[in-house]
């Protein structure tokens, strides 16, 4: 492997060029042996010095995804084109082709479905075989392209390959065309962030940076992704399929062992007595370096050690779905993803959490969980992409299988926005959906789809607030609109009101303190009619009143007079999202809460005032081995539960029947 580390070993690497029936030009490829992946060497200081913007421990060989590096042969001669296509080539396939830039020399702005479809009318109008380019033989021509004569592979447009975006494996492969499945395709040749942000002083990054052109690097996004002036085009290959047959997807635990079973979900806690419990949401690692620590025990390596911006639902089979943004120190930057985790019904402990979903090289961030009747919508941004307002996907299972990532079809005219959904989703009694969206500045942007999310339309008007929540007011009409951080009536909290479906928006001043940077209320309307809201009750920090401390309040009059309650303990619920269940059960996450984030459990007589709590009378919990299969028969998971908590040994198996982690729980759940 040592010398294969930049070097390609060429078979009968004679020049032969062609030029098809469309005026590309194509060069021969020669078989030949490379490594694939990290590199060998610690990148120059050039490509990783000062890099505007970075927030994470980027490592010196390259990102989490280019690893392990492996050797792969490439067992057949191929030609690919010593350009991407160009606009002139594309409008033969496409007439109505706009670039969306004047003077624009190569297609891009094509969905990977654009590029395979261009692929299939070559291959029928010349009667060849046309393809896209795996990812394997795109790092294989690129790590000596100005030998072969072929251009623009880190200078021109970001290029979609072939293969689904998932990680490499640990030993040599022949032919590889990448896994059987998954959520993104992944695109070489340079990043896809270009959303100028505050951390790099609005400089564009980071699809023009080097660090990013390299051979090696690997971003990703979903194949349907078209349209809003993004910079991917795609190059060709003529040569026949590989016949290797693609790697197993790998199965992520949230989506794994999921019970379909609908349970009595009535069940639970007396809603007469005060019910009051926390857990922690995360692991504590103690300050230890993820990449260092956390990724060595069995976290998926992408996993980072900061949680922001949090999302939570109950899910038809009693279990919750919750979700944050994570990076490894500050948002935005590139490598940030989603994480995604489960709360099996019936247990005490969080599963592992996951990153995912994630568009390798941009910011993913603000996921937002609803649970429409038993269809669960995932919504999450990724703020610094040139791209719609949110992207999202649906279960019909709970959460086992999901949809292919949708972007929204929108129509009519779209004010400025932030690709950065905010923790709320509402249904007006007409039907329509709103999804609230940063807007310009201090100010909320609400989306809405009266075609159960085919086409989205702006509505029109602001709230006055970033990062207002929303709920829908007791005539099934009135969109009420809390909060919003960087904005304030007299120190107040303000308060959004919309009776026109979002056209115009009143603002009038509530009783609660006015927040700032890193904080979000969260309000939802509760099965007894009421409002709940939970928030800090302080701004943390800007020119408002700064403290620590969280409350929850209830109102019987849609935020006319609230009912309060402190939080014990918390300093602040930060990012913060609830959710109720049939149970009568609040369940809050917060973020930027110390020593580490919290799921908060309550209900209704707790927040009235009631002294005490209710005991585990009613509530189900787990009790002994639970044991779910690969369809190979393999193991996948085993645990042992005791009134809802894991004790003894629990271990994940890969479908191959790898270990990938075990945990020893103590008997004090540690």
């Amino acid at each position: 492997m040592a010398g294969l580390a930049l070097a390609v070993v060429l078979a009968g690497a004679q020049a032969i060029r062609v030029t098809n029936s469309v005026g590309m030009e194509l060069v021969r490829i020669p078989s030949g042996t490379f490594r694939m992946g990290a590199e060998a060497t610690p990148l120059a200081p050039s490509l990783t010095a000062g890099f505007p913007g970075t927030t994470s421990d980027r490592p010196p060989d390259g990102d989490f995804d280019e690893s392990p590096a492996h050797q792969v042969t490439l067992t057949k001669p191929f030609l690919i084109g010593t350009t991407e296509v160009t606009v002139d080539q594309f409008r033969k396939f496409r007439p109505d082709y706009d670039p969306g830039k004047p003077g624009a020399i190569y297609a891009t702005g094509v969905s990977w479905y654009d590029a395979t479809a261009y692929t299939k009318w070559l291959s029928e109008k010349e009667g060849k075989t046309y393809r896209l380019p795996t990812e394997a033989e795109w790092e294989y021509v690129a790590r000596n392209a100005a030998k072969f004569g072929v251009k623009n592979m880190d200078d021109g447009p970001a290029e979609w390959v072939l293969d689904w975006h998932g990680m490499y494996p640990a030993t040599a492969q022949t032919d590889p065309v990448g896994p059987a499945g998954g959520f993104t395709k992944v695109v070489r040749g340079g990043g896809l962030d270009y959303r100028p942000n505050k951390n790099d002083g609005g400089r564009r990054m980071p699809a023009e940076l080097a660090y990013y052109r390299r051979p090696a690097n690997r971003a990703s996004i979903a194949p349907s992704f078209a349209g809003y002036g993004h910079a991917i085009g795609f190059r060709l290959v003529q040569g026949e399929m590989p016949k290797t047959a693609p790697t197993p997807v790998e199965l992520l635990m949230v989506q794994s062992a999921v019970k379909q079973l609908k349970p009595d979900l009535s069940r639970g806690p007396d809603p007469n007595v005060p019910w009051y419990r926390t857990r922690p949401l995360f692991p504590d690692l103690g300050g230890k370096s993820m990449r260092e620590v956390g990724w060595k025990i069995g976290f998926k390596p992408g996993m980072g050690a900061v949680y922001h911006n949090t999302a939570v639902q109950v899910l038809d089979n009693g279990d919750l779905l919750a979700a944050d943004y994570n990076t490894a120190k500050i948002e935005d930057d590139p490598d940030q993803t989603v994480l995604t985790m489960r709360l099996r019904y019936g247990a005490e402990d969080w599963d592992m959490p996951e990153p995912w979903p994630d568009f390798a090289d941009a910011a993913d961030a603000a996921p937002v969980l609803w649970n429409d009747k038993g269809k669960l919508w995932y919504f999450f941004g990724s703020p610094r992409l040139s791209g719609p307002p949110f992207q999202f996907m649906t279960s019909t299972d709970n959460g086992a299988t999901w949809s292919e990532i949708q972007f929204p079809k929108l129509v009519g005219k779209v004010g400025p926005y932030t690709p950065q959904p905010i923790n709320s989703i509402v249904r007006t009694s007409d039907g329509t959906i709103y999804m609230p969206v940063d807007g310009a500045g201090g100010t909320s942007v609400v989306f809405a789809s009266k075609d159960e999310g085919a086409t989205w339309l702006d509505t029109g008007g602001s709230t006055g607030g970033r990062h207002t929540t929303l709920v829908v007011g007791k005539d099934g009409t009135t969109l009420l609109g809390f909060g919003g951080k960087n904005t304030n009536i007299d120190g107040s909290m303000p308060l959004s009101t919309s009776r026109d479906g979002g056209k115009t928006w009143t603002q009038t001043k509530t009783q609660f303190r006015a927040l700032n940077s890193g904080q979000r209320p969260s309000v939802i309307r509760l099965k007894s009619g009421r409002l709940f809201f939970v928030a800090d009750k302080f701004a943390i920090k800007g020119p408002t009143e700064h403290g620590t401390g969280a409350f929850v309040a209830v109102s019987d009059d849609d935020g006319g007079s609230w009912k309060m309650r402190n939080l014990p303990g918390v300093n602040t619920v930060g990012y913060t999202t609830a959710t109720q269940a049939p149970n009568g059960v609040v369940h809050v996450v917060t973020s930027h809460t110390k020593p580490t984030d919290l799921h908060i459990e309550l209900n209704e007589a707790w927040v009235l005032g009631g002294e005490g709590t209710a005991n585990n009378h009613g509530v189900y919990r787990l009790q002994g081995p639970r044991v779910f299969k690969y369809p190979n028969g393999r193991k996948q998971w085993e645990a042992q539960f005791r009134d809802g908590r894991r004790v003894g040994t629990e271990t994940w198996w890969s479908e191959s029947g790898r270990k990938e982690w075990e945990k020893i729980w103590a008997a004090d759940g540690s």
